[in-house]
């Protein structure tokens, strides 16, 4: 392998990284620093954090997240194509809001805010469209396509990693089942732990994509 294919190799496997390492700390950034700041213990779903001080981060994390994946090539031009559409669906995850729900601490503070602010006109709405189109692609890249173009001979972390993979895209559709069980069953009730797992699963995925462990000998 020559030196520029190395650069190149080495290229994939961070901005593969950057992904996994941003999607896993999204989650636990905006609850920890919700806490820590203004004494929210919890919001009844990730997206629920852009009506909190946490909503830059928030929104940020997934507009970074979505241009990473529409720069993520393989050889196959139909996982281009699906990475392109993901991420443009995770960055409309955070331009496009959920309608708005505020944790409890901030109605006690604000009692008028409900009412006087986001209201629901304009670009709300969308939210879920973009949820639904950015985990669907998703987990079809991380079931389907990332052992999709193992080698004849494959190595022995490849094998390992393209188990990883399988359990990951499983975790990912469990979460999707109990966001939807709750839904259904609890009316509208919390959905952020299965929200997390599926962040999770997809960082986890994404990570030993990027060979952060389990890695190729001479990478």
């Amino acid at each position: 392998m020559g030196t520029q294919d190395s650069e190149l190799v080495v290229s994939y496997l961070t901005l593969r990284q950057m992904i996994g390492w941003i999607g896993l700390v999204m989650p636990f950034s905006v609850r920890v620093g919700a806490w820590l700041l203004e004494g929210i213990r919890t919001t009844d779903s990730i997206s629920a954090y852009y009506y909190t001080g946490m909503r830059d981060v928030f929104v940020s994390t997934l507009v970074l997240v979505g241009i990473l994946l529409t720069c993520y090539r393989t050889q196959a031009s139909r996982d281009n194509i699906v990475a392109i559409v993901a991420g443009l669906a995770a960055i409309g995850i955070g331009l496009f809001p959920m309608e708005p729900t505020f944790a409890p601490e901030i109605l006690r503070k604000y009692p008028d805010i409900a009412t006087a602010c986001y209201l629901n006109t304009g670009i709300l709405g969308y939210h879920f469209i973009f949820v639904t189109v950015f985990f669907s692609l998703s987990f079809y890249l991380v079931y389907f396509r990332f052992d999709a173009l193992t080698p004849a001979n494959p190595t022995r972390q490849k094998v390992r990693r393209n188990k990883v993979y399988k359990v990951c895209g499983a975790a990912m559709f469990v979460a999707f089942v109990a966001i939807g069980l709750l839904a259904a069953l609890n009316g509208g009730g919390s959905i952020f732990w299965p929200e997390t797992l599926a962040v999770v699963a997809f960082a986890a995925a994404w990570l030993v994509k990027g060979q952060t462990i389990l890695k190729d000998p001479g990478t």
